[in-house]
């Protein structure tokens, strides 16, 4: 099953489909969340007689996962604080129902009114581990008052910190803090996964993720208008195509690359190798003829092919009658790795675009024949576009930190108006299919923050697509590969000395795992 990714009103919306319509009782889901907390807690004390245990409760649902946890804690033999921001009789509900259950059993309760209630530091900082219930993921706004300072309390105390669903502060929406938030060990997350745990700085908050499975049956994410879920080895698995054994290397796939311009030859490089190392059968790389000697010396595996050039080097429109054999022969076309920029350039890409009926990726300075040019798009039956953070503003006319805020949303829309593969490429990336389903890339690390990355990501989304894979498929397979590759990467070079040449030699092992011939 996916590993889905909602935002507030989504998981709301599940949630109440499981209970009202497919007639889950609440308080069992509860009693689930919790359970899940208590074991993770055990887990991390090792040994639970004896130790002493602060939870930090809200009178939300979150801080019922929060008396479930202590209920079962104590039973245990933790001797266990429950501090309760708010009165009792603000309780509701499930939560009620556990609330009443710490009562019964005698648990130590304080509610926090005000400043005099406030526990000590040095009091929280002799804890063996604590659980911070407080505030859940419909937080948004500024963390003020006396949940703030409990708040900054958790976080000068340097003990082990868990998380329930998500840190104190940090918005489900959205990913962003209330100004202060909980620095967690640990965060245990209900049910599915929350927008405001995949991107930063929730993510890093966060510490570790522990997805807790409280058994959702799967009809209870058909109701989702669009889905969003993390793309994982599970994802990838079923999309990497079976080779046949009697296959052939024009049945691999022909990847034409119009790549590179003067002191840019190593985009093409990279991006060629990687559409290689992916499986594709044969990869020409088309370049401004001047560049053509460098090609030959540099490549071997891939062709190439020498195009007329601008007087500065790079393609223009001549460049597209010479190519037109070329173009129907293949079966994807890419344009943009290190091709520069200029007038010339962007018509030579305009018209490319507008005559080819294959499928097309367009990537880095390619994406320049979109500038206050989208319709475009709408000319273009099959594409993919692979923009960073920087290059996707100047498309969509969004702030790059508007975009942080709401990436999923902003994203999804853009392809809804303009219908395109989007791989909106950051920490992590997201990919998105024209009809608004979104995944969002669980491998990577800093160590792809350097030059010629995008390019391999190009080569191997080309690659992939050519051997008859969906654009969407193609893409988030690519994204995935790419990321893991990064990470066997960063165990042998570290994340500073990784390199974009790097990446191709772990490829293909990372394809040879998930190999099926026939």
């Amino acid at each position: 099953m996916k590993e889905f990714i909602l935002n507030n009103a989504e998981a709301q919306q599940v949630d109440r489909y499981a209970i009202d319509t497919l007639k889950i009782p609440g308080v069992e889901l509860m009693q689930l969340a919790g359970s899940y907390v208590s074991m993770k807690a055990k887990k991390i004390l090792k040994h639970v007689p004896g130790s002493h245990v602060d939870i930090f409760c809200g009178t939300g649902n979150n801080g019922g996962d929060g008396f479930v946890a202590a209920q079962q804690l104590s039973e245990w033999g933790a001797t266990v604080n429950i501090w309760l921001v708010g009165v009792p009789e603000k309780i509701v509900g499930d939560a009620l129902h556990f609330y009443g259950k710490c009562v019964n059993k005698r648990i130590k309760i304080i509610s926090i009114a005000g400043q005099k209630e406030l526990p000590a530091a040095k009091q929280i900082a002799e804890s063996d581990l604590i659980i911070d219930a407080l505030l859940g993921t419909g937080f948004k706004g500024e963390v003020r008052g006396i949940i703030r300072e409990l708040i900054e309390l958790i976080n000068v105390s340097k003990r082990p910190v868990i998380s329930v669903d998500i840190p104190s502060g940090v918005s489900g929406d959205t990913a962003q803090t209330g100004g202060v938030a909980v620095q967690a060990t640990r965060t245990v997350t209900m049910g599915f996964l929350k927008r405001g745990l995949m991107f930063q700085p929730g993510k890093r908050l966060a510490g570790n993720i522990v997805l807790a499975d409280l058994k959702y049956p799967i009809q209870s994410f058909k109701i989702l208008e669009h889905e969003t879920y993390l793309i994982d080895r599970h994802i990838v698995r079923n999309l990497i195509p079976v080779i046949f054994d009697d296959t052939y290397k024009h049945q691999q796939g022909k990847v034409l690359i119009f790549a590179g311009s003067p002191g840019m030859t190593g985009a093409a490089y990279l991006a060629s190798q990687a559409a290689l190392r992916s499986g594709a059968g044969l990869v020409i790389n088309a370049v401004p003829a001047g560049l053509n000697p460098i090609m030959e010396i540099k490549t071997i595996e891939t062709l190439t092919l020498p195009l007329p050039e601008s007087k500065t080097g790079t393609f223009c429109l001549n460049s597209l009658h010479a190519a037109g054999e070329r173009i129907k022969w293949s079966d994807v076309i890419v344009f943009g790795p290190g091709v520069s920029s200029n007038a010339e350039l962007r018509d030579f890409g305009i018209a490319l675009l507008q005559t080819v009926i294959k499928p097309a990726i367009v990537d880095a300075d390619g994406l320049c024949v979109f500038h206050d040019n989208l319709d475009l798009i709408h000319k273009i039956d099959d594409l993919i576009i692979t923009p960073h953070l920087g290059e996707f503003a100047k498309l969509s006319g969004y702030k790059i930190a508007d975009i942080k805020a709401n990436i999923i949303d902003i994203a999804r829309e853009f392809v809804l108006k303009y219908p395109c593969t989007l791989v909106l490429k950051g920490a992590p990336t997201i990919v998105v299919s024209p009809a608004g389903e979104v995944g969002v890339n669980s491998s990577g690390n800093p160590g792809l923050a350097t030059g010629g990355t995008g390019d391999v990501l190009t080569g191997l989304i080309a690659g992939l697509r050519a051997q008859k894979m969906t654009s969407f498929d193609a893409a988030i397979s690519a994204v995935f590969i790419h990321g893991l590759a990064g990470d066997l990467g960063r165990n042998n070079f570290g994340v500073r000395g990784l390199i974009a040449g790097d990446l191709l030699n772990y490829i293909p092992g990372i394809l040879k795992e998930y190999e099926k011939v026939q």
